[in-house]
C-alpha cells in the first residue's frame, strides 16, 4: 500500500532508526499511519503537490508498533485532511523534521464526516495496558530511568505508576536494597509489581508516556522533572 521516492533535496533520507508511514484514508477524510524518531513524539505535516493539506501530533497507542520494536508504541496519528480528493488513487508527501517520504494511497468514496460527540471530545486516546507491558516490558529504558532518577524516586514513581499508591518504608527499604545489590533490576521490579494481586483488581489501562504527568522521563523515553514527584511522606 506504501510508495516510496527519493525525498526532495535536503531531506535526510529515511533510516532504520526512523519510521514515516501513512497506511490509509478513510472515508470521512482521515489519514492514518505512525512516526518513529525514537524520541518525543513528532508532527507529521502532510502535504500534496506542494501544498499542506493536513497535519497530526503522532502519539497515539498501536500494540502492533510495540510488537515490532518500536518503542513505547506511542507513534500512530489520525490527520484530518482539510481539502476532499475524488475516489482513486493520490500521492501526497510527508514530512517530519527533516525526513520526507511520499506515499501513493486509495482514496475511498468519501462520505460526510460523522457530527463529533460529547462523547468523542472526552474519549481518551488509546494508550497500552498492562497485558503490553508485560508482553515487552523492555519497551522503556527503566535501567537509564533509575539511574536519572536515583533509587528512591524510582521506587516511588514504580509503585505510582502501577499501582496508583506510595510504597510503604518497608517496600521501599527491601527494593532499595536489592536494587543496591543488584539482585532486582528496575524492569524486574515494574515486571513484579504489575503482576501482583494487587494491581490484578485495578483497570488495566496505563498512563501514555507522553502524559504530562506521567512519572518517568520520556526523552530518556519528557525529562522527568522534580516537580512530577512529590515528597513521600515518612
Amino acid at each position: 500500500m506504501l510508495g516510496t521516492s527519493a525525498p526532495p533535496t535536503g531531506l535526510a533520507v529515511i533510516s532504520q532508526s526512523f519510521g514515516l508511514r501513512a497506511d490509509v484514508i478513510t472515508a470521512d477524510g482521515d489519514v492514518l499511519g505512525w512516526a518513529y524518531t525514537g524520541a518525543a513524539p513528532p508532527v507529521v505535516t502532510i502535504h500534496y503537490r506542494g501544498a499542506e493539506v493536513a497535519h497530526a501530533r503522532a502519539c497515539l497507542f498501536r500494540p502492533d508498533l510495540l510488537q515490532a520494536g518500536y518503542g513505547h508504541g506511542h507513534y500512530s496519528y489520525r490527520a484530518r485532511l482539510r481539502r476532499r480528493f475524488p475516489a482513486g488513487r493520490v500521492t501526497l508527501t510527508l514530512t517530519s523534521g527533516a525526513v520526507a517520504e511520499s506515499v501513493r494511497l486509495e482514496v475511498p468514496p468519501q462520505t460526510n464526516p460523522a457530527p463529533c460527540t460529547v462523547e468523542a471530545l472526552v474519549a481518551p486516546p488509546p494508550t497500552w495496558t498492562v497485558a503490553d507491558l508485560l508482553a515487552c516490558p523492555g519497551c522503556l529504558p527503566w535501567a537509564e530511568h533509575l539511574t536519572a532518577m536515583g533509587t528512591a524516586r524510582f521506587i516511588d514513581a514504580a509503585f505510582r505508576f502501577v499501582l496508583h499508591r506510595w510504597p510503604s518504608d518497608a517496600e521501599s527499604r527491601v527494593h532499595a536494597r536489592a536494587l543496591a545489590r543488584g539482585t532486582l533490576t528496575g524492569e524486574a521490579l515494574i515486571t513484579r509489581l504489575l503482576r501482583s494481586h494487587e494491581r490484578a483488581d485495578m483497570e488495566p489501562t496505563r498512563m501514555s508516556p507522553y502524559d504530562p504527568d506521567f512519572l518517568f522521563d520520556t526523552v530518556i523515553s519528557h525529562e522527568a522533572s522534580p516537580g512530577n514527584l512529590h515528597a513521600h511522606a515518612e
